[in-house]
């Protein structure tokens, strides 16, 4: 007489399929993060740009002359920031 065969346990299937939900929803979030931030990056570099032009062009006083460097090297500081980080 033969042994019955114990039932087949589902537990490596749902483990798989659990994984495989975690992974495409990570993956999903990381799209949506890296997203956001080439937004943020391409919003800082025309900024950059509208700062150096509005630099170049506008004769300003000597102390607003110097705010408008500060401002516009914050903004390439963080520009490249986030060119290393991304």
């Amino acid at each position: 007489m033969n042994a019955p065969e114990p039932p087949s346990s589902n537990g490596m299937r749902y483990l798989a399929v659990g994984v495989l939900c975690v992974a495409v929803l990570l993956g999903g979030y990381f799209v949506q993060l890296n997203a956001k931030v080439d937004r943020q990056r391409e919003e800082a570099a025309e900024r950059l740009v509208l700062c150096r032009h509005v630099e170049a062009v506008v004769g300003v006083t000597a102390s607003s002359h110097e705010k408008l460097q500060e401002t516009c090297k914050q903004l390439s500081d963080q520009l490249l920031k986030g060119a290393t980080q991304g």
